[in-house]
């Protein structure tokens, strides 16, 4: 397998007094640097999906700097959703998810760029609203919705980082189809349907734990930081408190 090219987005912004003092922390990461704060505030992010997993994406990701951010989500915040969607609260139920996360986003950092897309991803507009960014993440429930992503990002040779979480486990990986990885070589054969979370439920902090890495795995692929998880899928069994790393072959294009 192809070994990751290096950082995706060049250090074309420059930085101000009041972000090397945001960001000082995150500056003083070897091999992260200036530079690497440069980058992350060149980057434009398409986050799909404002839910358990996306929140704390889009928190981690806000908070680091990434310059601009938009969040695309059709779904309405519901009571049930704060057992695990902690970017919201009871102010936000009734609202549409993009526009109250970007309300929060905001609050959390003044000084970047957040979009809301309160529409749903398909086959006709994932082109549309992805066009212009540098990464993806999918970060939804469904997997119509994240086969529909994939194979936008594939079109537009972008890479994006997947992450999924059932009742107590969760997993994370990163597919370029420049690096001959899609999520079509995990799911080759998709199942006609996935459990749904009114039956199976869904550990709260799990969430969390899954959007934390799938945020940590932006930054890196960004500036070029460690190793990302291209080729590879960590699976975290919550109960057994294990992390597991799983190889993943990408298949023979034509």
């Amino acid at each position: 397998m192809t070994l990751w090219p290096g950082p995706l987005v060049e250090p074309t912004a420059t930085l101000g007094a009041d972000e090397l003092e945001r960001y000082a922390r995150t500056i003083s990461l070897d091999g992260v640097g200036v530079d690497g704060q440069r980058r992350l505030k060149s980057a434009r992010v398409c986050v799909v999906g404002a839910g358990g997993l996306g929140g704390p994406v889009l928190q981690y990701l806000a908070g680091a700097g990434v310059g601009h951010i938009t969040v695309v989500d059709d779904d309405v915040v519901e009571v049930r959703n704060l057992q695990r969607q902690t970017l919201f609260g009871h102010q936000s139920v009734g609202h549409g998810k993009a526009e109250a996360a970007a309300v929060r986003l905001r609050d959390l950092n003044e000084l970047i760029t957040i979009k809301a897309v309160s529409q749903r991803v398909t086959a006709e507009s994932a082109a549309g609203i992805f066009a212009g960014h540098d990464l993806v993440v999918d970060a939804v429930d469904n997997l119509p919705t994240r086969l529909v992503t994939a194979d936008a990002c594939q079109m537009l040779d972008m890479p994006f980082v997947w992450g999924a979480v059932q009742a107590v486990n969760g997993a994370v990986s990163v597919f370029w189809e420049r690096l001959g990885l899609g999520l079509r070589d995990l799911f080759p054969r998709p199942p006609a349907e996935m459990p749904k979370l009114d039956d199976v439920g869904v550990l709260g902090p799990m969430t969390g734990w899954v959007g934390s890495v799938m945020a940590t795995e932006c930054l890196k692929v960004i500036t070029g930081l460690g190793e990302p998880l291209a080729g590879r899928v960590m699976y975290i069994d919550t109960l057994g408190a294990r992390v597991l790393e799983l190889p993943l072959k990408g298949r023979v294009r034509e």
